[in-house]
C-alpha cells in the first residue's frame, strides 16, 4: 500500500536535466524533523517558503542516501484550515494572486478545501460569477485545478498500488475525466483497448485484486480483442477462428486453469459476438468468407478482425479495383505514344532521345511501357536488377510529358536513398500525407495547393519506393488521398521483409494476379565486382551462399566482399572490437562508425541491438572529461560524438523515423537541456521530450534498416535469435550492403535462416479481395 508524508521543502540535493526526478530534503511540519525524499517530486511554479508538499510513495533504504521516501507522485499539500486556502490557490492556480484568492474565500464563505472542491464540482457557477465574464479563463483554471488534482491523485495512487507506471495517470484522466477511477474499478480490461501499452497481464492483475472472476465476460472479451491486437504486431490483419481460440486460451491461462477448454472458449466467443451484435458495438468482426470462393486455402474458414482493420482491408481492395477499372485513354499524350509504338512507326528511344535507352534491357523497356499504359502497376526485382535505372527512365518520361510526379517512400532512410539515386527530392509518405501531426497541423503541405483537400491533388503520378514496407494502415492513408485520374507506381523487392505493422500489401497485390507486374530478373549491378546480388538470390532461393570462411586473425590480408567469421556469443565482442579497430580502417579503409552498420535480428538478448549499442558506445565513443552526457528516456546515456537514430516523425523539427545522425553537442542550463544532432543534410537542436525520440545506432534491427544502404554491414547470426532466423530477414540484411558483408556467428544459424520462411506468412487476404 502507498504511504503519504507531508513536508516543507528545505533543500534540493539533486535534479536531473529533465526536471522529472529530484532528491530533496524536507522538514516535517509536525515534528520539525528533516527527512529525505527522491523520485517524482514536482514543485510549485511560485516559490513560497510556507508551501507544504504532499508526497505519495513508500519508505525505502537507499545505499547512497540512506532511509528515504521514494515518491511516485507529489503535489502542493492542500491546506487543512481556511487561512491556508488563499496562499494555496495563489501558488498553484495560474492567474490567481493571493489578494484575489482571499476575496474568493471570503465571498463564498469557504471553510475548507473540500468545500471549495465541492463548489467546483456541483456549483461551479459561483466561481464563474465571482470572476465575471472578463476573467472566465481564470475561473476555469480554478475549477479545473481543484477537480483535476483530486481525480488525478486518486488515479495515481490506484495505478501505483497495481504496479502500473505513473505515466499513464495523465492519459487515463484525459480519456475518462472525472469518472477515471470508477471506470477503472468497473472494468479494468478497458485499459487494454484504450491504452495498448498496458497489456492484458497488467489489466488482469488489477482485475484479480478487485475480485473480478477469471471467467468474467469482461475478461473473455478482452482476451479475444487483445489476441487480435497482438496478432497485428506479428503482421496479421485477422486470425482464423481456431487460431484465435488457441491463442486466447494461452492468454486466459489454460495451463493453470483447465476451465478454459476449447469448447468453453468457443462458446464464450459466440456469446460475446452475439451480445455485441445486439447492442451494435462490435469489438471484433467476422469476415464473410464466401467472397473468397476462388481461394481454396481458406474455404469454409471463419476469419476474425478488429473493426478498423477489416474496414481498411476492404477499402484498400476497393481503391485498387477502382484504379484497375479506370482506363488510361483519358491521357491523350500517353495514348499517342502507345499508338506510335504499337504501329511500329517509332521506337520509344526515338520518342525520348534524351534518355539512355541503349542501356535498357528488354524487360526494363517493357516496364517503362507498362508505366504509360496502367493506372496502377508494380515494379519489382532483387538487388542489381536495375529497378532504380528503370525508375529514373519512368520519371524522365513523365516529366517530359509535363506530368507532376511525387517521389516518396515509407521511411526517412528510404526517402533519402531515393533522393540520392533519382536525383530529385523524395519525401516520406507520412510527410507527404501530413500524417502523425496534431489535427490542427494536418494541412496541405504543398504550398501551391491552396484550397485543395488532398496533399496528392497536385500530382499526376505517385511513385513509392521500398513498397514492401507498406503497412495496411499507411497504404490505406495513401489510397484514401489519391484523387481521380491519378497513377500509382509501386516499386519494391517483394522478397524483403514485409512491413513492421499489419499487412503484406506488396506481396498480396502481386499474388492477386490483377495488377500489372513488371518483374526484373537479370542482374546488372556490381555483377563483375561484387558477389552480393548473387548471394542474395541464393538466399531467397533457399540455398546457403558461398561465404569466405575466415579463421579469424586480427587483420585480413585483403578486403573480403563477403566473409563469415565463426564465433560464439562469448567471443563475439572481442572479435568485433578487434575487427573494427584494425581490419576496418587498415584493410577496408573505412570509418568504423560512419561507414559501418551492425544489423541484428532482435533488440533484446546479450547480442541484441540494445546491448551491442552499449558495448559499441563504450568502445567507439568512450566517456571522457571533454564529452558531455545526458540520460535517455528508455535507459542508457547519450554522449557527445554518439551515432543516433530518430525513432519517430517530428514535423516541427523536420526529422523523421529512420534518420541517422551524430550528437555534436549537449548543453545543460538550469532550466533547459539541449541536444544538437548533425544529420547528413542539416543540424537540429532537440529540447525536452523531443530528446526521447533519439536512440543509439551503432547497431540497428534489420527491420529498421529497410530502405537504407551502407558500405559495409556486419550481421551477427546466433542461436539466441532462433525465433527470428528467417530467409527473408537474412536476405534483407544482406541487401543493405553496397560493398561488403561480414557475418559473425554460428554457421548452423545461417543454415536455419536460409531454410525458414516464416516472416512473410501472414493472415492477410487483400489478394483475395482484389481477385474477387
Amino acid at each position: 500500500m502507498s504511504q503519504e508524508v507531508v513536508g516543507v521543502l528545505a533543500k534540493i540535493i539533486f535534479e536531473n536535466e529533465r526536471g522529472d526526478f529530484r532528491v530533496a530534503d524536507f522538514i516535517d511540519p509536525q515534528t520539525a524533523k528533516r527527512f529525505r525524499a527522491s523520485g517524482k517530486i514536482f514543485l510549485s511554479q511560485k516559490a513560497d517558503a510556507r508551501q507544504k508538499y504532499r508526497l505519495i510513495g513508500n519508505w525505502e533504504n537507499n545505499p547512497k542516501y540512506g532511509e528515504s521516501f521514494v515518491a511516485i507522485y507529489s503535489e502542493a499539500a492542500r491546506p487543512a484550515e481556511a487561512k491556508g486556502i488563499a496562499p494555496y490557490l495563489a501558488n498553484n492556480v495560474k492567474g490567481v494572486g493571493e489578494a484575489t484568492a482571499l476575496k474568493l474565500v471570503e465571498a463564498l464563505n469557504i471553510k475548507n478545501i473540500d468545500m471549495l472542491v465541492r463548489i467546483c464540482k456541483e456549483d461551479k457557477e459561483k466561481i464563474y460569477s465571482f470572476f465575471g465574464s472578463k476573467r472566465k479563463k481564470t475561473a476555469e483554471n480554478v475549477i479545473t485545478s481543484m477537480i483535476t488534482d483530486e481525480v488525478f491523485r486518486s488515479v495515481m495512487i490506484f495505478l501505483h498500488e497495481h504496479n502500473i507506471p505513473p505515466k499513464f495517470a495523465k492519459r487515463i484522466y484525459e480519456k475518462y475525466g472525472a469518472h477515471s477511477l470508477n471506470n477503472l474499478k468497473e472494468n479494468p480490461y478497458r485499459l487494454i483497448a484504450d491504452f495498448r501499452q498496458v497489456g492484458f497481464k497488467r489489466a488482469d492483475a488489477i482485475a484479480e485484486k478487485l475480485g473480478v472472476p477469471p471467467t468474467s465476460p469482461f475478461r473473455m472479451e478482452a482476451a479475444f480483442v487483445y489476441t487480435l491486437e497482438v496478432a497485428q504486431d506479428d503482421g496479421h490483419c485477422c486470425l482464423p477462428r481456431d487460431l484465435l481460440i488457441d491463442k486466447a486460451r494461452d492468454i486466459l491461462g489454460v495451463k493453470i486453469n483447465p476451465v478454459f477448454s476449447r469448447e468453453f472458449v468457443l462458446d464464450n466467443l459466440r456469446q460475446v459476438y452475439k451480445k455485441n451484435r445486439e447492442v451494435k458495438n462490435e469489438s471484433f468482426i467476422i469476415r464473410d468468407t464466401t467472397i473468397f470462393k476462388n481461394n481454396q486455402n481458406i474455404e469454409n474458414e471463419v476469419l476474425f478482425y478488429l473493426p478498423e482493420v477489416i474496414k481498411m482491408e476492404d477499402d484498400v481492395a476497393g481503391f485498387i479495383s477502382s484504379l484497375l477499372n479506370k482506363s488510361i485513354a483519358t491521357e491523350y499524350k500517353e495514348q499517342q505514344i502507345l499508338k506510335e509504338l504499337d504501329a511500329g512507326d517509332k521506337n520509344i528511344d526515338e520518342l525520348f532521345p534524351h534518355l539512355p535507352w541503349d542501356k535498357l534491357s528488354d524487360e526494363q523497356q517493357t516496364a517503362v511501357r507498362m508505366s504509360l499504359d496502367s493506372r496502377i502497376m508494380v515494379l519489382t526485382g532483387g538487388p542489381g536488377c536495375g529497378k532504380t535505372f528503370v525508375l529514373k527512365a519512368i520519371y524522365g518520361i513523365q516529366r517530359a510529358l509535363n506530368r507532376k510526379v511525387a517521389l516518396c517512400a515509407p521511411t526517412g532512410l528510404a526517402a533519402k536513398r531515393m533522393t540520392h539515386s533519382i536525383g530529385e527530392h523524395a519525401s516520406t509518405l507520412h510527410k507527404l500525407l501530413g500524417l502523425g501531426r496534431k489535427k490542427e497541423e494536418q494541412v496541405n503541405i504543398i504550398e501551391e495547393l491552396e484550397g485543395n483537400t488532398s496533399a496528392l491533388d497536385n500530382f499526376n503520378v505517385v511513385i513509392i519506393d521500398e513498397s514492401s514496407m507498406l503497412s495496411l494502415d499507411l497504404f490505406h492513408s495513401l489510397l484514401s488521398s489519391l484523387g481521380p485520374n491519378r497513377r500509382l507506381i509501386l516499386v519494391g523487392d517483394v522478397d524483403q521483409l514485409p512491413s513492421v505493422g499489419a499487412g503484406n500489401c506488396l506481396r498480396d497485390i502481386i499474388k492477386s494476379n490483377k495488377v500489372p507486374i513488371a518483374r526484373l530478373t537479370k542482374i546488372f549491378r556490381q555483377s563483375s565486382e561484387s558477389p552480393i546480388p548473387i548471394a542474395a538470390r541464393e538466399i531467397i532461393s533457399g540455398n546457403k551462399p558461398n561465404f569466405n570462411f575466415v579463421s579469424y586473425s586480427p587483420i585480413f590480408s585483403s578486403p573480403e566482399p563477403i566473409a563469415f567469421i565463426p564465433c560464439s556469443t562469448q567471443t563475439f565482442f572481442d572479435l568485433l572490437q578487434n575487427f573494427l579497430s584494425n581490419t576496418i580502417p587498415n584493410i577496408y579503409e573505412l570509418d568504423p562508425v560512419k561507414n559501418v552498420q551492425i544489423l541484428v535480428p532482435m533488440r533484446k538478448t546479450e547480442v541484441g541491438q540494445e546491448n551491442i549499442n552499449k558495448v559499441m558506445q563504450n568502445f567507439l565513443n568512450p566517456s571522457s572529461e571533454n564529452k558531455k552526457e545526458c540520460s535517455l528516456a528508455f535507459g542508457g546515456i547519450l554522449r557527445e560524438g554518439d551515432k543516433v537514430i530518430q525513432t519517430k516523425n517530428n514535423y516541427e523539427l523536420d526529422v523523421f523515423n529512420g534518420d541517422l545522425g551524430f550528437c555534436k553537442a549537449i548543453t545543460k542550463t538550469k532550466d533547459k537541456l539541449e541536444v544538437t544532432i548533425e544529420f547528413s543534410d542539416k543540424t537540429v537542436a532537440y529540447e525536452d521530450e523531443d530528446i526521447d525520440d533519439l536512440q543509439l545506432c551503432y547497431a540497428m534491427t534489420v527491420h529498421k534498416s529497410q530502405g537504407s544502404e551502407f558500405p559495409l554491414c556486419i550481421i551477427p547470426m546466433f542461436g539466441v535469435y532462433y525465433s527470428m532466423l528467417d530467409r527473408n530477414l537474412l536476405y534483407t540484411a544482406v541487401t543493405r550492403a553496397s560493398k561488403y558483408i561480414i557475418i559473425f556467428g554460428e554457421e548452423w544459424s545461417i543454415k536455419k535462416a536460409v531454410a525458414s520462411q516464416n516472416a512473410i506468412k501472414r493472415h492477410t487476404f487483400l489478394d483475395s479481395l482484389i481477385e474477387s
